[in-house]
């Protein structure tokens, strides 16, 4: 209790300088708080879209052919490096050709004086005002600071305008690479298909030879159907190669496919499984005679024709419709508004902590003062050992200057 009595009586003592310090340093604060600049701060965010979607695959792939229950299982991230649909868009925000739309949307050269027009400059400026996260719930938030609140809005929803017109264009340009990757394809097994028909039909006439059983007929239609599996893995591949690189981990993964259906055709062919079908599940085409044999195998490559013609068709429908296809591909959870209220500076916290702080400071200057002016009195030989310590500490900040000024000179 004594020492809460002394603690009182040296505020009390030193009363006038705690309160006219404490008074001065509010009065610079909110003097200061008044010339900082003011930023006012908009927010807009956006939902992902579904991955898929990102990849502008799902479209293409339709419900069967090419497997997209298998596409669809595959993360975003496992075709562009580990990102997430909502990573991938921060990303393309933050791009620098995606920046400069901004800044010549949203004339930030004039709004911040950006000297000599220079486009990096504004660039860089940009890049200091904008806030690109994604929370955990996979939502995209678009933070703007600016000196405006109508400047911060516009800047916000030009971001989401940018990314909206970046991804429809990617989209449609997508659509429509795959689309001519499939044209060709068709034409080409088109081509093959109406050799193939001309083939059998020539055969046909020149060894009368009219049909097969039909033990000989399911084998026969079985394996084609094995065999243009085989060829829509193919073209799968080099669709997801033309689309992403030779190192796309998918891509690797429908090597290893197209390797084991050919290795497994390679068997069927030659009988050598037990369900290996040639003229019939079990006997292989090498057992059979000349004409018969010779006859299948035309009969094979025609049935194999068809049926990834169908297929590849089907596919090649869905690649024209992706590409005509020119919807928005974000939804705008919410557009930014101007801001009512500036988030910097925020006068009455600074107030605030300016009060507290220079209260606090100026009462622990006045106890520490008053203990070492009893400390002079009392115990002059300790106060003599910290005189002497304060003049070590003076001597060793002022060093280093001295040493500048030797090299200066």
């Amino acid at each position: 209790m004594n020492r809460l009595l002394q603690y009182l009586r040296v505020v009390i003592k030193w009363r006038r300088l705690i309160f006219y310090n404490t008074l001065v340093m509010t009065v610079l604060a909110v003097v200061i708080s008044f010339i900082l600049p003011q930023r006012f701060t908009a927010v807009a965010q956006l939902l992902p879209p579904p991955e898929d979607d990102m990849l502008g695959m799902s479209s293409i792939l339709g419900s069967s052919g090419f497997g997209t229950s298998r596409l669809s299982r595959l993360r975003l991230g496992s075709m562009l490096g580990g990102s997430t649909p909502s990573d991938l868009m921060v990303g393309i925000m933050g791009s620098r050709s995606v920046m400069q739309k901004v800044v010549e949307r949203c004339s930030i050269i004039y709004h911040y004086r950006i000297k000599k027009n220079s486009i990096e400059s504004a660039i860089k400026t940009l890049r200091k005002l904008t806030n690109l996260s994604v929370s955990d719930d996979g939502i995209v938030k678009i933070r703007v600071d600016a000196k405006t609140p109508a400047l911060a809005a516009a800047i916000a929803n030009s971001y989401v305008e940018e990314l909206d017109d970046f991804l429809r264009h990617s989209n449609i340009s997508r659509g429509r690479n795959m689309r001519l990757f499939l044209e060709r394809r068709v034409e080409e097994v088109e081509s093959s298909l109406a050799v193939a028909r001309e083939s059998l039909e020539a055969f046909q006439q020149r060894h009368k030879t009219v049909s097969v059983n039909d033990e000989t007929k399911a084998a026969v239609e079985a394996y084609a159907k094995l065999k243009s599996q085989l060829y829509l893995r193919q073209a799968e591949l080099g669709m997801v190669e033309e689309v992403s690189g030779l190192e796309n981990p998918y891509a690797t993964s429908l090597r290893g496919e197209v390797d084991a259906f050919q290795n497994q055709l390679k068997k069927l062919e030659r009988g050598g499984s037990r369900t290996g079908f040639g003229a019939g599940f079990g006997v292989p085409f090498e057992s059979l005679p000349s004409v018969a044999a010779e006859f299948l195998r035309r009969y094979q490559d025609l049935k194999i024709q068809e049926e990834t013609y169908a297929m590849l068709y089907q596919q090649y429908e869905y690649a024209k419709i992706l590409e005509a296809r020119d919807t928005p591909s974000i939804t705008v959870l919410d557009y930014a508004v101007p801001p009512e209220k500036r988030s910097f500076p925020r006068r009455l916290v600074i107030t605030l902590a300016v009060l507290c702080f220079s209260l606090l400071a100026s009462i622990a200057f006045a106890l520490v003062s008053e203990y070492f002016h009893h400390l002079s009195v009392t115990r002059p030989q300790e106060y003599a050992g910290w005189q002497e310590v304060g003049a070590q500490i003076v001597q060793l900040l002022r060093r280093p200057k001295r040493a500048d000024a030797g090299k200066t000179v």
